[in-house]
């Protein structure tokens, strides 16, 4: 299954929080295929590695590095994003990550948003929230 995790999904799984389980399930996850973009790197990386938390920032390295591929920042992107915000009522950086996931033909994006956010309009490819794997 191709999977893209945003930022909160690792965030979580890193900082061993209420959905810390739900986010490390899909982490750890062997039938997975991961794919990632420059924003989620840019979201996660520089502010670990300039408070120098070294197992963090290994942590992240770890899952991009496992990842199949990874969506560079581009107009292109932009210019998609900037669409798919338009037609369902998104958030910039949201549209980003969604858009980038939708370019490399991902099929499962997992968010730590709640059902209900804008995100969840969005048809173009299935928006999993951390919080339906709850038990």
């Amino acid at each position: 299954m191709k999977t893209f995790l945003d930022s909160g999904v690792l965030l979580h799984a890193w900082r061993g929080e209420t959905l810390s389980g739900a986010a490390m399930q899909v982490v750890d996850d062997d039938t997975r295929e991961f794919f990632t973009s420059q924003m989620v790197r840019l979201e996660l990386l520089p502010k670990a590695r300039f408070e120098k938390r070294p197992k963090e920032v290994a942590f992240y390295e770890s899952h991009f590095a496992d990842c199949v591929g990874s969506q560079p920042l581009s107009q292109e992107l932009g210019l998609e994003a900037e669409k798919l915000a338009a037609r369902h009522g998104l958030a910039g950086p949201d549209a980003l990550q969604i858009a980038a996931a939708i370019r490399q033909g991902v099929e499962e994006f997992y968010t730590s948003e709640k059902p209900g956010k804008p995100m969840f309009r969005v048809n173009e490819i299935r928006v999993v929230s951390l919080f339906s794997l709850l038990d």
